[in-house]
């Protein structure tokens, strides 16, 4: 079905560019919220509990050559399989209006007049041409963005060194015990659960057996990208007025000044928006459109491409009724709904395949 094969660098920068913006846009607030200054501790902490469902997924890839995740949950897990199979398509579909909504919620802030249906028809017609053009083209067109994004995130990360930064608003360490860094860390490892959608992409990478080293420095240069924009906006604002904005590195890139004539840098903070959720929504697309026509055993993925756009559009559009809403979903549901998409069911699905391995292959050699 999938013609296209991508490096794993261009697969490791899929998935960084992905779960970057998301993290940019909603984790913040999130974790901030929930740790205060030690958001930067939560950080280092739950990307180490990410790798857990990271290591998971690229383990079970690894077991089946060729097979993408909803394929081998289809193949070889019987009924069950097929039950979770399903699950895992709704979970990609909500997990692709929710960052349908949120392009629309960020434009909707600079450009209050315009229609919220106006911005997801875009961002939705342009990602459908992407998938339609296919894995290939996803990759290539992630792999310039994300170098031009970087250039422009160290030139941002340069230009707010000289703004009035009080680095002691992230003192004291733990001050407030260990439960805002545990709570903190489980939304950091959620976060990292969205890298469950690779499962529709590695089986597709040239050199399957370095998936393990792949997934690792995707978890490493993540945390990386991460911990500037926590730990910035709590030494400009503190971290009780950061923990108050729903777009936290929005509001630290609108203090940036290069002497009197440019000044207006948020428009480089909407470009990395743009770009990074166009990546983050045709990664999603592309698996639940992949998905869906694997599931019902289509020759190829293409005609989904647009009903599922639309259907997209239209979910978006009903999601939320505004912005708090889309808080509390954030707040109360995002969280364990990845951890146990992205951490929790990829683990027991390995376990099983562990224990049944012998089973496994040779239901594997008869197919």
């Amino acid at each position: 079905m999938e013609q296209g094969r991508l490096s794993n660098i261009q697969a490791a920068m899929l998935a960084i560019t992905s779960l970057t913006i998301i993290g940019h846009l909603i984790l913040l607030t999130v974790i901030i919220s929930q740790s205060r200054q030690d958001g930067w501790l939560a950080a280092i902490v739950g990307t180490v509990l990410g790798l857990i469902g990271i290591l998971a997924l690229v383990k079970l890839v690894q077991r089946f050559p060729g097979r993408t995740l909803i394929e081998i949950l289809f193949v070889h897990f019987s009924w069950i399989g097929k039950v979770i199979g399903i699950l895992y398509l709704i979970y990609f579909y909500i997990m692709l209006i929710l960052g349908v909504r949120l392009f629309a919620e960020a434009y909707k802030r600079i450009m209050p007049e315009t229609p919220m249906w106006a911005f997801e028809a875009i961002i939705l017609m342009l990602t459908a041409y992407i998938v339609y053009k296919g894995l290939e083209t996803l990759g290539r067109l992630n792999q310039i963005m994300l170098v031009v994004l970087v250039l422009f995130a160290l030139a941002v990360a340069f230009l707010t060194m000289s703004q009035n930064k009080d680095y002691s608003n992230l003192l004291p360490i733990m001050g407030n015990g260990v439960k805002p860094v545990a709570v903190g860390s489980l939304s950091m490892m959620g976060w990292f659960g969205e890298f469950v959608v690779m499962g529709m992409v590695l089986p597709y990478v040239q050199n399957p057996k370095k998936l393990v080293k792949t997934g690792i420095w995707v978890g490493v240069i993540t945390l990386v990208f991460f911990l500037g924009p926590i730990t910035g906006p709590i030494a400009l604002f503190g971290p009780t007025e950061a923990a108050k904005m729903s777009f936290p590195t929005f509001s630290e890139v609108r203090y940036i000044s290069a002497g009197e004539v440019i000044n207006r840098f948020d428009a480089i903070a909407v470009m990395f928006w743009t770009v990074g959720l166009m990546i983050y929504i045709s990664t999603f697309l592309y698996g639940v459109s992949h998905g869906t026509a694997q599931a019902l055993k289509l020759k190829t993925y293409h005609p989904l491409v647009i009903p599922l756009a639309w259907l997209t559009g239209v979910g978006a559009y009903l999601f939320a009724t505004n912005y708090s809403e889309i808080n509390a979903f954030l707040f109360q549901s995002y969280v364990p709904v990845n951890i146990l998409m992205g951490a929790i069911v990829p683990l027991l699905l390995l376990i099983w395949c562990l224990i049944r391995r012998k089973t496994i292959e040779e239901e594997s050699h008869k197919l």
